[in-house]
């Protein structure tokens, strides 16, 4: 594959490689997560954060109306995950560093649900309202 746009992003000792797909058209397959992922023949990370607008992507189609962005997460194993609370911080960190949100207060669709994100303006640390523990 050639011409793939990526960004690489850390969070508390967690590295992602996150690919912007703003019309919903990347194919992101075990295969090229697992390939993306590889610390000696990839970029190396611990997941991809695909960037799509909850409206495009079928897992977040029902949270279109309460988050404009849905963060697809991929294990660097290539499964599907729910989310990830160290990827959340930094996929809001980009969407504020890219230009397509404003810091403060944003909503973001996961396979968990709608989180609630503060993104301070400049470097300052990046919550998430992550719900009551589970077990």
């Amino acid at each position: 594959m050639t011409g793939l746009r990526f960004w690489k992003g850390h969070g508390t000792e967690n590295d992602f490689v996150l690919l912007p797909d703003p019309e919903g058209l990347l194919d992101l397959t075990p295969d090229l997560v697992r390939r993306l992922c590889d610390r000696r023949a990839g970029l190396g990370a611990d997941g991809v954060l695909r960037v799509v607008p909850s409206a495009l992507d079928p897992d977040a189609a029902p949270y279109a109306e309460q988050a404009r962005w849905f963060m697809d997460y991929r294990n660097a194993d290539g499964s599907v995950a729910e989310m990830c609370g160290n990827g959340v911080r930094v996929y809001a960190r980009y969407l504020v560093a890219a230009g397509l949100a404003r810091s403060g207060a944003l909503r973001l669709a996961t396979r968990r649900g709608v989180l609630d994100v503060e993104v301070p303006p400049g470097d300052g640390p990046v919550s998430v309202d992550m719900g009551p523990a589970e077990v």
